[in-house]
């Protein structure tokens, strides 16, 4: 399957190289680019669905070719939310916020590698995934790192909360 995304005033585009610079109006726009992989456990999948939201508007989508790859380049001090979806896999959600207080000498910004696992539908017969539908992860910029990076505890409280609502749907299973 082909890659597809749709390019919205330079803000999107498909990545696969290092940052770029774009020249708009006579000013220079860095962007963040944000690449990788969806996974079902070690299968790479083929056929998902990327797609990009600024608020609730959409920006662009994508499928994942056979390696189960994806990329995009977001704009700067903007939020971004990414929806993966596939059928037969609950949807899953990455914030990524770009309107971090960034220096105001930043020339260049290291990529976003993801690597995001999809979670199939039918192990949660029985439960409300209701809490599920907030974003599996969190991207901020990190004056420190010098870096956009993930927010790992909220990362791990939802991924507590994904192991509880697994259990619920094991107990009503039995019953």
């Amino acid at each position: 399957m082909k890659n597809i995304l749709l390019t919205v005033t330079g803000l999107l585009s498909l990545a696969g190289s290092p940052t770029r610079i774009h020249a708009q109006a006579g000013d220079l726009v860095l962007t963040l680019p944000v690449s990788g992989r969806v996974m079902e456990g070690d299968r790479k999948m083929e056929g998902c669905k990327v797609i990009i939201f600024k608020g609730n508007e959409i920006l662009g989508e994508q499928v994942t070719d056979r390696g189960g790859r994806f990329g995009m380049e977001l704009g700067l001090q903007e939020e971004f939310a990414i929806e993966f979806r596939k059928e037969g896999f609950l949807p899953k959600r990455v914030l990524v916020d770009t309107r971090g207080n960034l220096p105001k000498d930043l020339a260049d910004i290291a990529p976003i590698d993801m690597s995001m696992t999809m979670l199939p539908a039918s192990k949660y017969e029985g439960a409300d995934t209701d809490e599920l539908d907030f974003p599996f992860a969190i991207i901020r910029y990190d004056r420190g790192a010098k870096a956009f990076v993930q927010d790992h505890e909220y990362t791990a409280d939802m991924m507590r909360t994904n192991g509880a609502l697994l259990l619920m749907s094991g107990r009503a299973g039995k019953r």
